[in-house]
């Protein structure tokens, strides 16, 4: 890669993945955010897919964390090597050609916490770092202009929080959040098939189980045969001990769904509830934009157009929407918002 000085570098901070842009260049790393550390020295061993497969896998010598948790920091320290890790592998050890750093983070993570991020990107020799809501560049991505003078509502389902918000003129003027997202999903199907099938299973076959059978609404999905589709679940059997495998419809896994969904519902309307007037009358018309991994579940547009009783719209790019509003952000200064949009 060849260098360049004052580059601009947007990251999404999200608790599932992390997104990496650079400027010119493209988004240069989208992988999980997980990190494998060697206890004895406190080296990275590996981050992103490669720690991924090391998920229920490892030994004593070697710790697999992610450095955000529902939606907020579990540890700083972790987040600093996860990012020194990616951009020294970005800019080979160069990092003193990135002039400036936007940092894209989930909406319920503290002042305190904020402050740490921005001093995180000080201490790579960052001083330009910035931080902003993921909601807010999610918008920006998915297309939508967050700077007219017009109410937009945002649902960003993630892995480790459910974000609400409430835009204008390009602010948040409203956000709530919920810390049941992806990973609390995959949580409750693994104490499903624990109760109801006396069978033990990891959190990469929960993740698997919820991809392939997970629906809020609608049909359940059929094969080219017209039979049910049905997916294969293996663990441990907590009655025997021994490895088991066990089949599981659709069906079962929309009723979990659908009982982590009602705190959603609940939130959503209590956010419909105290939008201004002005901006909850222009909501009938801007409807709600729904981003984030999990919004790719079957049947949920209609799922939130029932209780909204407004249009919902899926974005374009759930996945990278955040990264692609942090992009735009990136060629903007404050004197020229609107001429870049």
């Amino acid at each position: 890669m060849k260098e360049k000085t004052n580059l601009s570098v947007g990251v999404d901070l999200g608790t599932s993945n992390l997104l990496i842009y650079v400027e010119g260049q493209g988004t240069l790393f989208n992988e999980p955010s997980i990190i494998a550390i060697d206890k004895a020295t406190g080296n990275v061993v590996s981050v992103g897919y490669e720690a991924a497969k090391l998920v229920g896998k490892t030994h004593n010598k070697v710790e697999v964390a992610r450095p955000l948790q529902g939606g907020v920091i579990s540890d700083i320290q972790l987040i600093r090597e996860i990012l020194l890790f990616t951009l020294d592998k970005i800019f080979l050890s160069n990092l003193e050609s990135i002039s400036r750093l936007l940092i894209c983070i989930p909406s319920e993570i503290t002042n305190t916490e904020k402050e740490a991020i921005v001093e995180l990107g000080h201490g790579l020799g960052i001083q330009n770092t910035e931080i902003e809501q993921e909601i807010k560049a999610g918008a920006l991505g998915s297309g939508v202009d967050i700077f007219a003078p017009r109410g937009h509502m945002v649902i960003d389902i993630g892995g480790g929080t459910t974000d609400f918000g409430i835009l204008s003129l390009g602010e948040v003027v409203l956000s709530k959040s919920i810390k049941i997202a992806g990973d609390y999903f995959d949580k409750q199907i693994i104490d499903y098939v624990k109760t109801s099938h006396k069978l033990e299973i990891g959190n990469q076959t929960a993740e698997r189980i919820k991809i392939e059978l997970a629906s809020l609404t609608g049909p359940f999905p059929v094969d080219e045969d017209g039979a049910p589709v049905v997916t294969e679940a293996m663990g441990r059997d907590l009655v025997t001990g021994l490895p088991r495998q066990i089949l599981l419809h659709p069906e079962e896994i929309r009723e979990v769904l659908l009982n982590c969904f009602d705190p959603i519902k609940s939130i959503l309307l209590a956010t419909l509830e105290e939008t201004p007037p002005e901006l909850a009358g222009d909501l009938v018309d801007s409807g709600i934009l729904l981003t984030g991994g999990c919004s790719q579940i079957p049947g949920i547009k209609d799922y939130f157009t029932d209780i909204a009783q407004i249009p919902v719209y899926l974005s374009e790019v759930p996945l990278s929407a955040v990264i692609d509003g942090c992009k735009k952000m990136l060629k903007m200064t404050n004197r020229h918002f609107y001429s870049e949009l």
